[in-house]
């Protein structure tokens, strides 16, 4: 039986596995045009200066303080999580924690999710307190930028916005907390290298595909461990396909640089699970990825269960003994959460902080070690 996957969402895009053995659906909700659809997005990150302000704040977060044990990605999302608690807006634990396995994804991932993914870069970047709550600033604010801009993304001075379709503000980052200023061609985003989107041609630097996005700013891919995805819309439905490359070089399906595989020649989209290892047709050519070498640990191929991507082969985590979009809570000073895909647990004093707290995000309880 092959593994199944499911994407959940927290403020980002996120892998999990399911065990329902039926097949997946597409998604046929997506506004991509015509008979065949891809999507891509925008990458960001660039470090920002400390203030002396916040230097306390920042190393108790940081857990220099606490136990030198303390795996520091959990170290850096406890330090997000006290930051937006104190003075931001509080999101929990596994938001972040989630950020890792989202990120392969990041190509793919349009609208909201992308500027999540964007900010949650911006925040792991960001060396205080304050650029960490700069990243996404208060949507309250926004109120009236969004009045003429229902279901739609902006630029307001250089914060990318998102509104919904009642024209009230959804989300936003401060593309300057991340060094970076805010455009919009087709669509808004952050970015430092400005290009002409539909004229600026694609590269190759090295594995690295280089290209102009849709917000008109160069992107840079990793075609050996980002993902893409087609849409093919046919007379008995749509079938979503991945597009997991392993080089860049000239792409035969696209005319031309884009992410490729070294394998056999293939004519058409095509996707599979040999074993651990995903095979796509990616530019003209068999790519394979060994998902079990894959970081985090643990992962396998199957196929997406839910979400844009339902019915696409990908990487994930295989049978988790918990989800990312779980409850998280307190006992005591005693944090406890979904660990990727396994229950986890730390003592907020012992990591430096001055205890644990609950709250609320939408129907979810979350929960962070204080300041």
């Amino acid at each position: 039986m092959r593994p199944h996957l499911l994407l959940a969402s927290t403020t980002a895009i996120l892998l999990l596995a399911c065990g329902d053995p039926s097949g997946p659906s597409a998604d046929a909700s997506t506004s991509e045009p015509s008979s065949t659809s891809t999507s891509d997005t925008t990458t960001l990150a660039v470090p920002t200066t400390t203030t002396a302000a916040s230097e306390s704040a920042s190393e108790a977060a940081s857990g220099s303080t606490g136990d030198p044990e303390l795996d520091p990605r959990i170290a850096e999302c406890l330090r997000i999580a006290a930051c937006e608690a104190d003075g931001g807006a509080p999101i929990g634990v596994q938001a972040c924690l989630a950020h890792a396995l989202d990120v392969p994804w990041r190509w793919a991932t349009t609208g909201p999710a992308r500027l999540a993914l964007a900010a949650m870069d911006c925040k792991l970047a960001a060396s205080d307190c304050e650029v960490v709550r700069a990243c996404t600033p208060a949507i309250a604010d926004f109120m009236t930028a969004c009045a003429e801009h229902p279901a739609d993304d902006l630029c307001v001075g250089d914060v990318w916005l998102f509104c919904d379709e009642l024209a009230a503000p959804l989300a936003a980052m401060d593309c300057a907390a991340a060094g970076l200023t805010c455009n919009k061609d087709i669509w808004a985003g952050c970015g430092a290298e400005p290009c002409e989107f539909g004229v600026t041609a694609a590269s190759c630097d090295g594995d690295t595909l280089v290209e102009c996005d849709a917000a008109g700013w160069l992107t840079r891919i990793d075609c050996a461990s980002q993902y893409n995805y087609v849409i093919v819309h046919g007379m008995d439905g749509d079938d979503v396909y991945s597009i997991a490359g392993e080089t860049c070089g000239y792409d035969e399906m696209r005319g031309s640089d884009g992410c490729v595989g070294t394998g056999e020649p293939c004519d058409f989209f095509s996707q599979a699970c040999e074993g651990d290892v995903l095979a796509t047709c990616a530019g003209g050519r068999i790519a394979r990825r060994d998902c079990a070498a894959v970081t985090p640990a643990g992962q396998s191929c199957g196929f997406v269960q839910a979400g844009a991507f339902a019915g696409a082969a990908s990487c994930g985590l295989v049978a988790p003994e918990c989800e990312l979009t779980g409850d998280e809570a307190c006992a005591g000073d005693e944090l406890t959460f979904c660990d990727w895909d396994a229950p986890g647990g730390l003592d907020c004093a012992a990591a430096g902080y001055s205890g644990c707290a609950t709250g609320a995000l939408g129907e979810r309880t979350i929960a962070w070690c204080t300041p």
